[in-house]
């Protein structure tokens, strides 16, 4: 039986333009994010789905909403979907975490599996969580189309897992606002099958 997962990161903020750490911190779509999830949504046109799911947090959820009033579907928020929490490095720029947490930065850059920035979420936990929202999203809706809109790091560390690649290496995928990654589940087989797919000439 098919079931094919796609994962949609979210659009455009005003922190990702200015390279800021965002994590958990709430913030909304800007107006590139809004026009990059009106093309996200073209991506869906010709294609059925059955369910959608969201992270709760605005940027997610705002981007999934143009897609799911397209569609006529409800979605299904998840708080185990948000981005991984960078604690008290959110809302900072890399520059910015280095002058102040020059040792942790460090810490974390080399081990993410067992460092954490402070008051943050350790990639090991974060992983367990993820992981454990598919494995029971994909159980649950065996043969459907699913769209999931979260984040960069949701993506990125939820493909190590399936690749069976060290979690600490998710920094080598390249994952855009409002790209499509697509995933097949053929019973115990996993085929990644589109991986940063955007409906732009860029």
């Amino acid at each position: 039986m098919l079931t094919k997962l796609y994962l949609l990161r979210h659009g455009e903020t005003d922190w990702n333009q200015k390279s800021i750490f965002q994590g958990q911190t709430d913030i909304d779509l800007n107006k590139n994010g809004q026009n990059d999830a009106r093309k996200a949504v073209e991506i869906f046109q010709n294609m059925k789905l059955d369910q959608i799911y969201s992270s709760d947090l605005k940027r997610a959820k705002n981007t999934a909403l143009m897609i799911s009033q397209d569609k006529n579907l409800k979605i299904k928020e998840n708080k185990q979907l948000r981005e991984i929490s960078f604690g008290d490095w959110e809302g900072l720029k890399f520059t910015e975490i280095k002058e102040q947490f020059p040792k942790m930065i460090v810490d974390w850059q080399q081990d993410p599996l067992h460092y954490s920035p402070p008051a943050g979420e350790k990639l090991i936990d974060f992983k367990k969580r993820i992981v454990n929202f598919f494995t029971k999203v994909i159980k649950q809706n065996q043969g459907d189309k699913i769209l999931v809109v979260t984040h960069g790091g949701v993506i990125k560390v939820y493909l190590t897992a399936i690749l069976s690649i060290n979690p600490k290496n998710f920094w080598q995928f390249q994952i855009d606002n409002c790209s499509l990654t697509e995933i097949k589940f053929y019973d115990e087989d996993i085929i990644l099958s589109k991986l940063n797919f955007t409906n732009t000439l860029n």
